[in-house]
């Protein structure tokens, strides 16, 4: 581009301010827009995965591999991709436990390693009377928690995710114990409207599957080690409470076990089916009519075999953590793994803390998408008016072009002064937008600005702070460059349809 040319462009946009400034305007806000939304969000991606990492999921998480293809196995529980059944998926088991054990520990990559079982739940108070209903404005604080059963050595060893500040954290896997973090314990507080404190005694109700219950006692009350994330909501029990939570049980077990052979067609009957036969009255009258006395104490003989079937699987386990010596070869080990299962046999999967996490990667990965679209829009707002206002300038300044045309000016040359104008307009506007936004960024990491939970779970921390990456700063950039470049096309065609007599008889 010639000097010529640029001095034309410039003069060109200054005769019309009001349509440049309104141009420069728009370019300006969305690109200051689009920056520091994804600066935004390129803070909560690092925070994010920085906290899965050293506090959840680890470099790499292996799980059970699910039965379909439409399942995902997370840390956090398991959910189906695509909802095409009723039916609530069920965590898998990682087995043969010991066999995959032995191999994570036998690579040179890994630093540690723990094990872990999942299990969700609702908190109850146990002395509240049948008909107690929570009040319309406590409804919201619904105390449902996220169990993970976890040793409490190798955990330690592992993560620094558990701060204390009221009750111990348990020394060995032998007893049981219940953590609660605070925020799981201001949400009993509210829902039932009553303290909860050391020793008290609550019901825990999981629901995945047939309905299980067990008591247990507060050991514990706890802060995250990183508590600006919207992670929450996660408690900590003892393996043994938390898999028979889980309907991890020895009678689970044994039913896996049971061949196809067998017949069950019995236990899919209904009660009214299996009790409403006539010959019951034949049992009946042959009951009137002993003479033996029934013992209605032990009517059900020997209760042994049930309550061993009810006992926790011990060796039935959801989870293996994996933090690595260097998190940059984290793809490398995921692929030896998965390699390894394959050749094994078993049914198992190794995953990054993207897939070990989703829930919360996807929350962040769908406000990314959300400004994605929100750039096109812009641009497409951008292309748009820049291209109205060349229109304009044609329609105004069609004797001026006219007469260029009639003294010997060629197409390309008319061509290439309405580019410079609005190549010029887009740089200006697009670098007060960067500059606009280095400061607004430069203003947030400033303050402590926290946001609420619902905005929480959408840019993935309760605490917004701004790192603008070089990458999505050019890649904007460029986005409203080609905007502002493409805007041109039709009103260049206008321009060159001008005929230098038609215009200069005008």
């Amino acid at each position: 581009m010639n000097k010529t040319i640029f001095k034309m462009a410039v003069k060109n946009l200054f005769a019309s301010k009001a349509k440049m400034i309104i141009t420069l305007s728009l370019i300006g806000i969305g690109t200051f827009l689009v920056i520091l939304g994804f600066g935004i969000l390129n803070f909560s991606l690092q925070q994010t995965q920085a906290v899965c990492i050293s506090d959840f999921s680890g470099d790499v998480l292996i799980t059970g591999k699910p039965e379909k293809d439409t399942v995902m196995v997370q840390l956090l529980g398991v959910f189906q991709t695509v909802s095409v059944s009723m039916d609530t998926p069920k965590m898998p088991y990682l087995v043969p436990f010991e066999k995959v054990k032995s191999k994570v520990e036998s690579l040179p990559e890994v630093k540690g390693l723990t094990s872990s079982v999942f299990a969700s739940g609702m908190l109850k108070a146990l002395d509240l009377p049948d008909s107690w209903e929570a009040e319309d404005k406590n409804r919201s604080f619904l105390p449902y928690a996220q169990i993970l059963g976890i040793e409490p050595e190798s955990y330690k060893n592992l993560f620094d995710t558990i701060n204390i500040y009221e009750g111990e954290y348990p020394k060995t896997s032998k007893g049981k114990f219940a953590l609660v973090p605070r925020d799981l314990k201001e949400k009993f507080e509210k829902y039932y409207d009553r303290p909860l404190k050391l020793g008290d005694e609550i019901l825990v109700t999981a629901f995945a599957g047939k309905a299980r219950q067990q008591k247990v006692i507060i050991t514990g009350f706890f802060d995250y080690a990183h508590p600006d994330t919207a992670i929450d909501g996660i408690a900590y029990f003892d393996v043994d409470t938390t898999r028979i939570l889980a309907d991890m049980t020895m009678g689970a077990r044994v039913a896996a076990a049971i061949p196809d052979s067998v017949d069950l067609s019995l236990s899919e009957k209904s009660e009214d089916e299996l009790f409403s036969d006539d010959s019951g009255a034949d049992i009946i009258d042959t009951v009137q009519n002993s003479n033996s006395k029934i013992d209605y104490e032990n009517l059900l003989g020997s209760t042994e075999l049930r309550d061993r079937l009810n006992l926790a699987d011990n060796e039935a386990w959801h989870h293996i953590v994996i933090k690595l010596k260097d998190s940059s070869k984290t793809q490398s080990v995921i692929k030896t793994l998965n390699d390894w299962f394959k050749e094994e046999g078993i049914s198992a999967r190794a995953v990054n803390w993207e897939r070990g996490m989703a829930m919360y990667y996807s929350a962040i990965e769908g406000t990314r998408i959300l400004f994605i679209t929100m750039l096109a829009i812009l641009s497409v707002v951008v292309l748009i008016v820049i291209m109205n206002t060349l229109v304009v300038a044609v329609m105004q300044r069609s004797s001026e072009i006219g007469t260029m045309r009639a003294i010997g000016a060629k197409k390309g040359f008319v061509r290439k002064i309405f580019f410079a104008e609005s190549f010029f307009m887009s740089c200006v506007g697009v670098l007060i937008g960067l500059v606009l936004a280095l400061i607004a960024a430069a203003v947030v990491n400033a303050f402590d600005i926290r946001v609420g939970d619902i905005l929480a779970a959408m840019f993935g921390g309760k605490q917004i702070r701004v790192s603008i990456s070089i990458g999505s700063a050019v890649w904007t950039m460029a986005a409203m460059l080609l905007a502002g470049l493409a805007a041109n096309w039709y009103p260049v065609r206008l321009a060159l349809k001008i005929s230098p007599l038609e215009a200069i008889n005008r």
